[in-house]
């Protein structure tokens, strides 16, 4: 057996087993494209060291040209091979350039089979027999070259430019890993298939005698890519040892805090989750795991809400975090936080969402009672801000009430009359009818005030929220001798707001106002309240006293539960009314006037933008 039958043959044989071991890298992880790539690629250099050892064991012209012919099928499948490795292992490369390469080569070997000869040659007239690694072998002496010859040339041009615009997209990255991978894999396959074509072409073409030699650089190319994938797999077996240690401390660290990891994988439609996730779920150990089966266990009512927040996630960022509600087969509704990232492939879809798991159902309940407490408090506030506004409500109700009397017994003595004056009679009961509305309206005001009730949030105007406060605190600050001064333009707009909570805060703020004024002696005591627009999106109501102010010891704590400066106060008024503004969406803060006094701030989000 002569020399260039043990390299070729052992080429061949090189190739094929590279091919089995990728293959078996495939089969093990579907995943594992670039392997299944590299096979393929291994698996036609075996054909084409085949053919072309056949070529240089010809006997005549026509058994050389035969097997040229032949060759141009593994040269097919390996260039195809080629791009596509380079696309699933490098991540980049432009598609329209991969498939005219592609498809240029189909073109290459479907004329090169309907023609007389081959793709290469219109008539191999003659072959000579040189010495070659010690060995008489065939080369081409005499022939005619075709003018498609060209587009073969053409296409592996493009397969280079192919390789170094992938490389060049991947080095951009600026990762040392990806730089690695760039120069490696663009090298291997540029320089070894420049060589092959550099020798294929001067045969072709007549310029030199020698065989054409594409096997030996095809195989050192296949070497180099195989070696490149040989490093990415060991270092992936570090990698996996890491991991191994890291998942044992992951679900260390995950039991102590009560945490469940999950991921889905949308490519196979496969779901994993660790034990306490499965426990959140009410789910088997060893049970499979579908979508369908884990929207079963979701609350209805949650179910559209997490797919919008999936949603958001796959458009923006990636990050999502949701909280709902799951229904064991087996034990109470459980409240469940999720946060975590969708990963995206190189097409730009989702193919792997993965997250972290936790039971909030202690946290809600917290939460809920929170609730509750904030609105037991909220009406004791409500109440004890009656108490102390007793007085001016009755005052307030003598009055409509006096002349509801006074009118009736007008009216009485009218009726007694022999000729009773008809239209002054009307006239009484018009103001009887007036009287009664307006004494009806404060005990309605009352009776609302007085409810214990969640916040019932509509469209409400500034202007009419001030009338109705200045109306229950007037009588009083007049009582006291202090003068409330109202303004609030009608052209303001809307808010979405709890009039009832709404109207507490400001009297709250207002009674507080006018405590503050009483202290003054021998000066104008003055209670304003004014409504304006604050930019085109905040409604501001402020509260103005003329007092001696806030100090500065006691200006960071006023809204602290608890904290009161007055004797008999509990220290609840401001921290509950800034909760209820907070729970509106504004804001809610004091400062000292320049000119002396306090002021109160609030702030309230307008439905409409703010008139110009």
């Amino acid at each position: 057996m002569s020399y260039v039958t043990i390299f070729w043959s052992g080429a061949a044989a090189a190739a094929l087993l590279l091919c089995i071991i990728h293959t078996a890298v495939w089969i093990q992880d579907r995943n594992a494209h670039p392997s299944l790539a590299l096979a393929i690629i291994a698996v036609s250099l075996t054909g084409i060291a085949f053919t072309e050892l056949h070529m240089m064991l010809a006997q005549s012209a026509q058994d050389w040209a035969f097997w040229v012919r032949w060759c141009h099928l593994p040269l097919f499948i390996h260039f195809a091979a080629i791009v596509f490795f380079v696309r699933l292992y490098l991540g980049t490369g432009r598609t329209w350039l991969m498939w005219t390469i592609v498809a240029m080569r189909l073109v290459i070997v479907i004329v090169n089979f309907l023609s007389d000869t081959n793709f290469n040659f219109v008539r191999v007239d003659a072959i000579g027999h040189i010495r070659f690694l010690g060995e008489q072998v065939a080369v081409v002496t005499s022939g005619q070259t075709s003018f498609r010859q060209w587009f073969a040339t053409l296409s592996n041009l493009l397969v280079m430019v192919y390789v170094i615009d992938a490389a060049a997209a991947l080095w951009r990255r600026n990762r040392p890993d990806d730089r690695h991978k760039a120069v490696v894999v663009s090298a291997g396959i540029v320089i070894f298939l420049l060589l092959s074509v550099m020798a294929t072409q001067l045969v072709i073409w007549g310029v030199v005698v020698m065989p054409m030699l594409i096997t030996p650089p095809f195989l050192i190319s296949l070497s180099v890519l195989a070696v490149e994938m040989g490093r990415d797999t060991l270092r992936a077996g570090r990698l996996a040892n890491t991991l191994r240690e890291s998942e044992d401390w992951r679900e260390l660290a995950a039991d102590a805090s009560q945490l469940g990891f999950w991921t889905w994988d949308s490519r196979h439609n496969a779901i994993w989750a660790t034990e306490r996730s499965r426990t959140l779920f009410g789910l088997d150990p060893q049970e499979p795991i579908s979508l369908d089966m884990l929207r079963s266990r979701v609350h209805a009512d949650d179910i559209d809400h997490i797919g919008e927040v999936f949603r958001r996630a796959i458009d923006r960022d990636g990050d999502y975090s949701v909280q709902f509600r799951c229904h064991p087969p087996q034990g109470p509704c459980r409240w469940i936080s999720s946060q975590g990232e969708v990963e995206f492939g190189p097409a730009g879809r989702p193919v792997l969402v993965r997250g972290v798991l936790r039971d909030i159902s202690d946290q809600k309940q917290a939460e809920q009672e929170a609730a509750e407490l904030r609105r037991a408090l909220t009406h004791a506030g409500r109440v004890t801000m009656l108490g102390q506004l007793a007085s001016a409500l009755a005052h307030e109700l003598s009055q409509p009430l006096g002349a509801i009397l006074r009118n009736a017994e007008a009216a009485a003595v009218l009726l007694r009359s022999p000729s009773p004056d008809i239209a002054e009679l009307r006239e009484i009961v018009s103001d009887i009818e007036k009287d009664d509305r307006r004494a009806g309206d404060v005990i309605d005001r009352l009776r609302a005030l007085l409810k214990r009730r969640e916040l019932q949030m509509q469209p409400m105007s500034i202007d009419s929220l001030v009338r109705d406060a200045s109306t229950l605190v007037r009588a009083d600050a007049a009582a006291r001798h202090v003068s409330l001064e109202c303004h609030a333009d009608e052209s303001l707009p809307l808010v979405s707001a709890d009039r009832v909570h709404l109207l507490q805060v400001l009297i709250n703020l207002i009674v507080n106002a006018v405590d503050a004024t009483c202290d003054i002696r021998n000066a104008r005591r003055c209670v304003r309240v004014a409504a304006q627009a604050a930019g085109r999106t905040n409604v501001e109501i402020c509260v103005t006293d003329s007092g001696t102010g806030i100090s500065q010891e006691t200006l960071p704590r006023i809204f602290e539960p608890f904290f009161t400066t007055k004797t008999s106060g509990m220290g609840m008024g401001l921290a509950v009314s800034r909760t209820i503004i907070e729970a509106h969406g504004g804001r809610l803060w004091a400062e000292n006037g320049s000119t002396g006094g306090a002021i109160f701030h609030m702030t309230l989000p307008a439905i409409q933008e703010a008139p110009t």
